[in-house]
């Protein structure tokens, strides 16, 4: 039985049991042909989340943590058909400015720059903080929301 002082506990216990009912573990989730960061934001905000404040590949899944009508959530995604497979309420993270492009939008001018590869991207304070490739080199850029500019990089070490 579970407590009324925490009532989504029973929820996130019967999401487990559907998911795991499903047959659907990050153990047997593949990534190998992975989608890209890219395509998983858009299927994100085309699934009505939004924004996106964090979006990472974890345990061979990518999860997130974006809002939906108003709500702060976390979810897990299949690395290769961007489907979401699990949903619950997560502590609010702070969100870009209203005038911020989307997490896809920015990604696709990054791609444009000549940067590959993007595993993780996390809206932190002021700037987006992104691990992404340029050629051989693997690199950790803080990018503005608004304009999706790189106004700083580093090597990722």
């Amino acid at each position: 039985m579970f407590s009324p002082m925490y009532p989504g506990a029973a929820l996130a216990m019967m999401l487990l049991g559907a998911t795991v009912a499903a047959g659907v573990t990050t153990e047997n989730v593949k990534t190998e042909n992975a989608k890209p960061m890219r395509e998983v934001a858009v299927a994100l905000e085309e699934a009505g989340y939004g924004p996106i404040v964090d979006l990472s590949m974890d345990d061979g899944v990518w999860e997130a943590e974006a809002y939906r009508d108003g709500k702060a959530l976390e979810l897990t995604v299949d690395p290769q058909t961007a489907e979401v497979l699990t949903e619950h309420r997560d502590d609010a993270e702070q969100k870009p400015p209203q005038e911020a492009k989307t997490l896809s939008e920015l990604l696709a001018s990054l791609e444009e720059a000549g940067f590959s590869d993007v595993t993780e991207a996390s809206f932190e304070r002021r700037y987006w903080e992104i691990e992404a490739s340029q050629g051989a080199e693997r690199l950790e850029l803080h990018v503005d929301p608004v304009n999706g500019k790189v106004v700083s990089q580093r090597a990722d070490d």
